[in-house]
Order: structure tokens, then sequence, then C-alpha cells
């Protein structure tokens, strides 16, 4: 073991890594443009085969002389034995921990400095979004602090951080399964999840910080063939082992009931703390609001009725008011086709009543078709409106494939004025965002179309117009255009 210890730093950028010695020069590389001096490496070989030690070591002492710790195990114990063994009993050393594994990179280069600022402002865990090596798209969000963090799902994974104290608070068989052996899959889960149990201070950064090489052939997905996407039948498991301890006490709920009240607005509008900032109760924005509402509540007495009915986070005036320009900016009878939540179905529906125009809802289950029927009826918004129940099929783009519904359905001949896909609280994973264009692109009227997107997060909507600008020609793309949210799309004639 080698050591250049400092009294304490901002930042403690865990490493492990095994049999990597193909990418463990470009992540070091990458940490070492960081903005922030105040860190300090602790790089973990986890008794790699080929050079991978030997390479970080090196590096390290050229890089980060003074301000690393290098440790070789001569058996592989796994991230999960190795944060207790190494990582915790140096924890004290500095306010927030970050986990970088040796084969990914940072991508922002003042992701850590960022990451710092939260953590003065008394944040407790803050994580970003990912991408892939190869394009792909990471399912990271935001978390409800009103709901425990084990009922929300794996949001946190890549770049993930933490407030150093609340390490110590983990006891040690949260890092081993039922049958009390080391988590050897889904450490990042086994870690996270008492982290977060501990406190509701935490902070999504909807930026893509970091960039998980999903092509090494040592991941557990890569050496799985029964893995769905990045996860092996191991890490699934291990997941679910992990899922199922029991939450840690909270310690650090939010610092009062009015932080607790005025947090969850700001997310239910969008669901994204980046894209909701443009739409959030403040100054002249809010009277927009009550503009907007108060005019859509006289044109369409039913709205109301669908708003009750229109399930987590509803549609806000100004965002619903931007639906009915996109709907009936080129034609008075709209051909309309809605994919996702049933918020957004619900207010197209009160949209398009008794307006002569039709509205087709896409669905890729029985389920999902008996829940939109009953929203529907609940809210007495039955007529012109068509429930097409498809299949859940695997569609490509370029380097992307995901889960998208089936749209073989709906014949070539059939074109739509206006596209919605509203991806937010849905189970849809965050790559099918990228496949609604290209999914669709034989049923959007030539005349003139505009699609809406509401993907999981603003970072998830700006990689989708970049990636869809670079194959589309003459499109108009439009980022928060949607009452100050989602993606607009707009082409045709």
């Amino acid at each position: 073991m080698m050591t250049n210890t400092a009294n304490e730093v901002k930042a403690l950028i865990f490493m492990t890594a095994r049999d990597c010695e193909m990418y463990v020069r470009q992540s070091l590389a990458s940490l070492s443009r960081q903005t922030l001096d105040e860190l300090h490496v602790l790089f973990v070989d986890d008794c790699s085969k080929d050079d991978t030690g030997v390479i970080a070591a090196g590096l390290l002492n050229d890089l980060f002389p003074n301000r690393h710790t290098f440790i070789r195990n001569d058996v592989q114990l796994g991230k999960s034995r190795n944060v207790w063994e190494h990582l915790r009993p140096r924890a004290d050393m500095a306010e927030f921990i970050a986990i970088l594994d040796g084969d990914d990179q940072l991508i922002i280069a003042d992701i850590l400095e960022q990451m710092s600022q939260s953590y003065a402002n008394g944040k407790d865990v803050v994580w970003t979004n990912f991408i892939t090596d190869g394009g792909g798209l990471g399912g990271n969000g935001p978390l409800d602090p009103n709901l425990s963090p084990r009922r929300q799902g794996w949001k946190t994974s890549h770049l993930f951080s933490f407030r150093a104290s609340l390490l110590a608070n983990i006891p040690e068989d949260y890092f081993k399964d039922d049958a009390g052996q080391w988590f050897m899959a889904a450490c990042d889960i086994a870690l996270a999840l008492p982290i977060l149990d501990q406190t509701r201070r935490y902070e999504f950064m909807p930026v893509n910080a970091h960039c998980y090489t999903a092509t090494n052939p040592y991941s557990h997905h890569n050496l799985d063939p029964n893995s769905r996407g990045l996860n092996s039948t191991s890490q699934q498991r291990s997941a679910q082992h992990a899922f199922t301890k029991p939450p840690l006490p909270l310690t650090r709920p939010l610092k009062s009931a009015a932080q607790s009240r005025a947090v969850v607005p700001i997310l239910a509008e969008n669901d994204a703390p980046a894209a909701a900032s443009t739409v959030t109760a403040t100054g002249g924005t809010d009277a927009w609001q009550v503009t907007a509402g108060g005019i859509l509540a006289a044109d369409y007495p039913n709205l109301l009725d669908a708003q009750c009915v229109a399930g987590r986070n509803p549609l806000t005036p100004i965002q619903i008011w931007a639906l009915r320009r996109a709907a009936f900016g080129r034609t008075e009878r709209p051909n309309v086709l809605h994919i996702g939540a049933p918020r957004s179905a619900l207010a197209l529906a009160s949209l398009l009543s008794g307006q002569g125009a039709g509205l087709n809802c896409l669905c890729m289950t029985p389920e999902e078709v008996a829940d939109l029927e009953g929203r529907f009826i609940a809210s007495g918004l039955t007529e012109g409106i068509s429930i097409i129940e498809t299949e859940a099929a695997q569609v490509g783009f370029e380097d992307v494939t995901a889960v998208f519904p089936d749209t073989r359905q709906i014949g070539e001949e059939i074109k739509f004025d206006l596209v919605v896909v509203d991806l937010q609280n849905t189970s849809y994973p965050a790559e099918s965002a990228l496949l609604a264009l290209p999914a669709l692109a034989n049923n959007l009227s030539p005349l003139g179309f505009s699609l809406c997107l509401f993907a999981r997060d603003r970072a998830t909507e700006a990689l989708v117009a970049e990636r869809w600008a670079g194959v589309s020609a003459g499109l108009k793309f439009s980022l928060d255009a949607i009452g100050g949210s989602g993606l607009l799309v707009g082409g045709g004639r």
C-alpha cells in the first residue's frame, strides 16, 4: 500500500478496479481534469491479473502527488468489502465521497466543484445522470423526499456521492447478502440505499456527468448471457437482497415542514428540477399559470374533471396551454396520437372534446388499457377516443435498443398532426425517449406536425434533440417549449 494523505479535503474519490488496464488511464485522466483541487483519490486494485495496478500506481504518482492512497488486494474482495475494509476507515478525511470505477470517466470538468457547493449548502447526497460509451442514456432521476428511497427504484447510480459521515452508520451486514456473504454484485445499490435511508437532504443534478464503460468485456452484464440490459442475473439477485433490507433510521429529514412542502410542487410539475425551475410559482410566472388556468377552465369545463384523475404530477396550466397550441396550430381538426402517462392523455381528451378531432392512445398491456379506460370514464371523457392495445417491441435507433409500443398496427396511410409521448412516471426505460421519432416517422403528417416529448428529465430531452437533429433534415427542435418543459419538435410544410 502506498499512501500520500492530506489532513482533510473536500472530496474523497473512491476508485476500485480489476482487470481494466485498457481503461484505467482514461479514467484517471478524466479525474485529473477536475477543477476541484481539494480531493484525495483512494484507489483499490482488487487483485487484477493484468497491469491495472502498475498503470494506476504510476499515474497516481504523476497526476495526484500527495493526494492519493493506492491499495492492492492479494485476493479479490469485491466493491462492498472494499468499502468496509478500505473506504470506511478513511471516510473522516473528507467532507464527501464520490464513487468512480476504474473503467469509467468523468465528462464534466467542474462536476465535483458543483457537488462541493451543494454539500456546502447542506445537501447530504448528490448524484447525476450518465451516458454509456456506446451512446446510451442512464435512467437516473430525482427522488421524492416524502417517500422512502427503497420504494422508488434505482435512480442514483452514476455519478453517486454522499456526505462522508453517513458511512459510519451503516452496519456490516448491509454489505452482505441474506446468506451472510459479501455482495459481489449490485454493490453500488448496497452502498447507496443505507446512505439514502438516513437523510432526505439530497439533490439530483440533471446532467450527464459520468461515462459508464458498458463495453468492458469483464463487466457482469457482458459475462452473463442472460443479462437484462446492464444487469446480470447475479446483479438482479443481489439488488433484490439489498432492497429488502430494513431501512436505517431517518436522522436527517428536511430541515422544516415548510421545506418539505416546497419541494413537492417543484418536482411535481415536471419531475425534474431543471425543467421545473421555469414553471414554479415565483414572480410573474405564477401570474401566467393563474391566467392560463382561468381561461382553460372556462373554455374546457371538463378539464377539471380530467385533472382530478390524471394521476401523479398532473400537467400545469401553462403546459396544457402549450399542448393546445401544438394541437390546433395547423388545423382545426387535428388527428392526435398519445403514448405514455395518462396525465397528458386526459388533458388532450379535454382539449379535443367536441372539436371533431381524433385522439388515439397507444397502450402496451391490457392493464394499461384498463387503467386508461377507467380514467376516461371517471372524467366523463369517452367520446372520440380510440385506445389501441399493442405489444411491447424492442425498437432500435442507431446504437440504442429499448422498449417502445409496436406501431405496426397503425397503417402507414394514417397520419398524425400531433404526437405526444409522455414518459414521466411510467415504466418505460429512459432510452425509450430516443425511439419516438424514428418509430413514428411514417405516421407523421407531411403537411406539418408537432411532436411533444416529456422524457424523464431535461438531460434526456437535450440528448434526444441532439441525436435526432443529427439524422433529420428540416426539423425544428425546441427545448423547454412545452410550458417550460419537454422537447417540442416541428416538421413538415
